[in-house]
């Protein structure tokens, strides 16, 4: 998990990537990441059976409940 938070997230934001994720499935939860002028910024910690909507991908609302199923 450490190289997704450092490694990949310097690797994304040089290219571009405006929104990650990063999925525990040990602790079933999604920590939701969006790029900034400044770098990634947590959008939100989404735990268990909670839902989300995607800020880039209008639209798209993801249940825990089912990722983790």
């Amino acid at each position: 998990m450490k190289i997704d938070k450092i490694s990949k997230s310097k690797l994304y934001a040089r290219f571009g990537v405006k929104e990650y994720w990063l999925v525990d499935p040990e602790e079933k939860e999604i920590t939701l990441l969006v790029l900034r002028k400044r770098g990634y910024r947590i959008f939100g910690i989404f735990e268990k059976e909670t839902s989300f909507e995607s800020p880039l991908l209008k639209g798209l609302t993801v249940s825990l409940k089912d990722v983790f199923a």
